[in-house]
């Protein structure tokens, strides 16, 4: 047995993220981001209402870039 069959290579690591569609990145990142918001407006020195904006415009951001510069094409992959 050669030592590269113990480890996986990066590529494979990679291929078992492809499972995964961009739109599932999405649906993760927009709870995440908008959890995240308040999370740090409460407890950093970051007033509590910038952190709910800032997280509601990056949510803004990542939704409309799902929406319209990458948008579903209603094909299955």
């Amino acid at each position: 047995m050669s030592a590269k069959t113990k480890f996986t290579s990066r590529i494979a690591r990679c291929a078992r993220l492809a499972r995964f569609s961009y739109y599932d990145f999405v649906l993760l990142a927009l709870p995440v981001v908008l959890l995240a918001g308040p999370v740090v407006g409460a407890t950093l020195s970051v007033p509590f209402h910038v952190g709910t904006t800032a997280a509601g415009l990056a949510a803004a951001f990542v939704l409309a870039d799902a929406m319209f510069k990458r948008p579903p094409t209603g094909r299955s992959a």
